[in-house]
């Protein structure tokens, strides 16, 4: 490709980790999963929530965007990026807020329109004149779009296809999975250096402050949730944390580092380690060896298209409790 003449931003190979037949391969795929749903058309409603946007198109910052069986696809912006509404737009430099500027944003077989009034986008989605529309994340649907769809479309029908969607979604291409294993390195990089930042004497926002900026060194963008919790004395119950940031390392303290982190390509995994602060007392080791003992055997039972995850988690908690256990629960 000539790249004589062009701007850095519009040099599609040159920044996006992902290809355009990896983009082609997932709208595909979603107009796949609404033929086999039965649905004319796919609307991803509030697409930050489970990044739909960044997934789909290879950009963020849109609040949903609207997939006909055959048509180009719509990515429709958040409101912050619609310059109107701004109170005073003739006198305000747009070039000093990111977020407010007009959208440069590409991606084969969408277009993209500034946030609109719900009356406007009902007429987009009405334009194809579908008579089953299929809903992800419909939670999230507003009653007024929906009113403004239902006067246009008087007789259509809506479906929740967010499940064969995800599903679809998590079985990841050899792209994603290259991605990933960026994602997994650099996660792990900073849980090497994790004994080297948990000093001390230091504290808690200190040793945050300090974890991000590594993770921004190497390139995460956009939302990174790489705490570092302080989980009292060795002793003490878990499963609660201390928010207070102020609080200063000492021997005997628990300490959570959680990573959930974007890495290349948008790709957000997670990883979470536990550190004791010094010798670990007997009460506490033998509550790490029940902890890996219990991990062990919620993982033998993970088995593809044989067991439920609600009953890996029933048969967890039967675990635990034979062991005269109790169980913090949490599911994601």
């Amino acid at each position: 490709m000539n790249y004589k003449g062009k701007y850095m931003v519009n040099r599609y190979e040159q920044i996006e980790l992902f290809s355009r037949a990896e983009y082609k391969r997932r709208l595909d795929g979603i107009r796949n999963v609404m033929k086999e749903q039965e649905v004319d058309t796919a609307l991803f409603l509030e697409c930050g929530e489970e990044t739909y946007d960044h997934w789909l198109t290879g950009q963020r910052y849109l609040d949903l965007i609207i997939v006909p069986a055959s048509d180009e696809a719509v990515g429709v912006c958040m409101g912050e990026m619609n310059e109107a509404l701004c109170d005073e737009p003739s006198a305000t430099d747009f070039g000093r807020y990111f977020m407010q500027k007009k959208p440069d944003m590409v991606c084969d077989g969408v277009r993209f329109t500034g946030h609109a009034p719900d009356d406007t986008l009902a007429d987009i989605i009405a334009s194809g004149s579908p008579k089953r529309i299929g809903l992800v994340l419909p939670v999230n649907m507003n009653a007024s779009l929906y009113d403004e769809i239902m006067r246009r479309l008087p007789d259509v029908e809506f479906k929740d296809i967010s499940v064969p969607v995800a599903m679809f979604r998590s079985v990841k291409s050899d792209e994603e999975w290259y991605a990933i294993m960026q994602s997994r390195n650099m996660q792990m990089k900073v849980m090497e250096a994790l004994p080297q930042i948990l000093r001390l004497g230091r504290t808690i926002r200190e040793m945050q402050h300090e974890v991000s900026s590594l993770f921004m060194e190497m390139g995460s963008t956009g939302v990174r949730n790489g705490n570092i919790h302080y989980c009292g004395p060795m002793d003490a119950p878990g499963g609660g944390i201390d928010p207070d940031p102020e609080h200063k390392l000492q021997i005997g303290d628990r300490i959570s580092a959680l990573f959930e982190v974007p890495g290349p390509g948008h790709q957000c995994i997670a990883f979470e380690r536990h550190y004791s602060i010094g010798a670990p007392s007997k009460g506490y080791e033998e509550a790490v060896n029940n902890a890996i003992d219990v991990h062990n055997y919620a993982v033998s039972l993970m088995k593809p298209d044989i067991i439920s995850l609600r009953q890996i988690a029933d048969k967890t908690r039967e675990y635990v409790q034979s062991k005269g256990l109790e169980l913090f629960e949490s599911w994601g």
